[in-house]
């Protein structure tokens, strides 16, 4: 008979348990039981392995190393010496038992522990798991020899050598790693890797001594134009007020005027921008900084420049910021960015701005745009005549876009009819009309609906995305069926994923009954959408609807997302479908997820499918003994 495991498991039986490592009747519930006595722990599972350490003939071939293991995660130091022993016997015939037993020193910790691995860390050539125990550990001790061992590490793999120094987290690692910044030797990964390490250092140890000063070192990383690297060097500048000063010149060396060999690198510029819109408190307070940015608004700065310098200038704000925003705001190529900077400051120039919307001279055309964009941004009642003026066919299209955006984001019900009108217009262009249908979207007027659902089916894509997008507010099964059509027939994979994500949003049972229809005619181009979009409603039909597309030869594509997606449902009603998936899915990555899924539903029903599998199917994996643990922990 064999021994029920799961049971000694849960009423915590360490004897049973020991017996099962001596005599058990196969290998798989040997190695199973150490695993359960190290997830018991305590003095008695501790002694039980202990045992198997100190008799290994009296149990399976090369157990008492797996039982070695159990009591280094245990800590226990009487583990320590036998792993040393170990350790420092084998031989390269033996690399694999050595590089567990350097692992279990990293779990196990301790001075002996450390020495041991600082000593082998000093070897012309230091073992990687050795390495690895150490940044385990991080031992102050260990920081000397690991630098020295560096150059080394560099040779065989430059990115776990940056990663282990940063995983230090001490500031003696500084030096090298600004050395790794700054050299034009380093690739850019490696770059990145040191500007990266060097950003986990604690902040009052910056700067930290360097052969030249570290703010300089980090000048190239700044320049780099992978945001990646350059955004994190900005924030190390920034600690300091030589690095800040480094910043500022950055800016000003943007300008135009300059010369191009001298002129710093457009990149820089915009990662410093950038910078400077997340932290603003960091700039205003020095009276070059405002002339700097204003000074990349001119027509002459690049477009990514001026878009840059723009959203620094609504980040600081300041009459002087208000003032160049404004008269940069007929900006063609940069427009839509200096007005929603213009809205984004601390006091936006409302006046100014709806005297702009006002203006219906043809020069001040690229203006009123940018002034209808940010009062909409504004969400300004008193601009909406103004706006629903600029809708008339006298004006631009481009004025005419920017006005329905703007009446959708001020939610202005009177403008229902005159977009309803322009949207349903088919000798308008279909990106305008496709704008209407937008802002019919954001105002949800019921009288909107009509207009919608015939929209859904124009000839032109752009207004069937924003349809379908608006058709999600409006949580009726009428729109729910047409969306339903829209995703399981339009040729368009954008009109469809339009469609799924506003099923998804829609709060309606209409909605969740659509979405379980379309994962019995599933469509593969929607495939991630329709799982998200059943992820998102708590109903019975949506998790059976997960369970479909968790088990479908058909749907093989989303077995794993929709498996994940089910065990997160969290629902009494999940059990069942959840212990289908146990028995009707191919994979035993799928079964571990469902495991997990059952096991923190902590009803008595979900834990029997959890026993009930580890029975059966064993505990080989590490997902249904984390299963059993959750289950034997509520029932201690």
């Amino acid at each position: 008979m064999e021994p029920d495991i799961v049971r000694m498991r849960l009423e915590r039986d360490v004897a049973g348990l020991s017996e099962v490592m001596r005599s058990g009747p196969s290998p798989h519930y040997v190695w199973a039981a150490v695993d359960l006595l190290r997830e018991i722990g305590g003095r008695e599972a501790a002694d039980a392995l202990l045992d198997c350490v100190d008799r290994p003939d009296a149990y399976p071939k090369w157990l008492h190393l797996h039982a070695l293991s159990a009591l280094a995660e245990l800590r226990d130091r009487r583990a320590l010496p036998r792993i040393l022993k170990g350790a420092r016997r084998g031989g390269p015939e033996h690399s694999a038992r050595v590089a567990r037993l350097y692992e279990d020193l990293g779990a196990i910790g301790g001075p002996e522990a450390v020495r041991e691995l600082v000593h082998r860390l000093g070897d012309p050539e230091p073992p990687r798991m050795v390495v690895e125990a150490v940044a385990r550990l991080r031992p102050p001790e260990a920081v000397p020899t690991l630098l020295g061992a560096l150059w080394t590490l560099l040779l065989r793999d430059e990115m776990f050598a940056v990663e282990t120094l940063g995983a230090m987290r001490d500031p003696r690692t500084a030096p090298a790693l600004l050395y790794l910044a700054a050299s034009e030797g380093s690739s850019p990964r490696l770059r990145k890797g040191a500007v990266l390490a060097l950003a986990e250092l604690p902040e009052d140890c910056w700067p930290p001594p360097a052969g030249l000063n570290a703010e300089f070192m980090l000048t190239r990383a700044l320049r780099d134009p992978d945001a990646a690297t350059a955004r994190p060097a900005a924030a190390l500048l920034a600690r300091s007020d030589y690095g800040m000063e480094i910043l500022r010149n950055h800016v000003h060396g943007a300008a135009p005027w300059k010369p191009a060999e001298y002129r710093t690198p457009a990149c820089a510029a915009v990662t410093v921008c950038a910078h400077i819109q997340e932290r603003p408190a960091h700039f205003g307070q020095d009276r070059r900084d405002v002339p700097n940015l204003v000074a990349l608004l001119g027509e002459r700065s690049v477009p990514m420049v001026r878009r840059a310098a723009a959203s620094a200038l609504g980040a600081v704000g300041g009459k002087a910021a208000t003032e160049a925003l404004l008269a940069a705001l007929g900006g063609d190529r940069t427009g839509d960015t200096v007005a929603r900077a213009l809205s984004a400051l601390p006091a936006p120039p409302v006046r100014e701005l709806l005297t702009m919307l006002a203006d219906d001279a043809r020069e001040a055309r690229p203006r009123r745009r940018g002034a209808a964009i940010a009062l909409g941004l504004l969400e300004c009642a008193d601009a909406a005549p103004l706006l629903l003026d600029a809708l008339g066919p006298e004006n631009s299209r481009d004025v005419r876009a920017a006005a329905a955006d703007a009446l959708g984001d001020l939610r202005h019900e009177p403008a229902v009819a005159r977009l309803s009108s322009l949207a349903g217009d088919d000798e308008e262009p279909g990106t305008l009309r496709a704008r209407a249908v937008h802002a019919l979207g954001r105002i949800g007027a019921p009288e909107s609906l009509r207009v919608l659902l015939t929209a859904a089916s124009d000839p032109s894509e752009p207004v069937r995305v924003q349809a379908a997008q608006a058709l999600g507010e409006f949580p009726c099964w009428e729109a729910a069926a047409v969306l339903g059509e829209v995703a399981s027939t339009d040729e368009s994979r954008d009109v469809a994923q339009s469609a799924i994500r506003a099923l998804g949003r829609m709060d309606a049972p209409a909605a969740v009954h659509v979405l379980a229809a379309l994962a019995g005619r599933f469509r593969r181009d929607v495939r991630e959408e329709l799982v998200t979009a059943l992820a998102e409603c708590p109903e019975p039909d949506a998790a059976a609807a997960l369970a479909v597309l968790s088990t479908s030869p058909e749907t093989e594509d989303v077995h794993f997302s929709a498996t994940e997606a089910l065990a997160a449902h969290r629902s009494p009603g999940c059990v069942a479908l959840l212990a289908w998936i146990l028995t009707a899915a191919p994979t035993a990555h799928q079964h571990g997820i469902a495991l997990r899924g059952l096991a923190a539903l902590d009803t008595e029903e979900a834990d029997a499918h959890v026993l009930t599998y580890c029975r059966t199917k064993g505990l080989a994996s590490a997902e249904a003994r984390a299963a059993l643990r959750d289950v034997a922990d509520r029932r201690r």
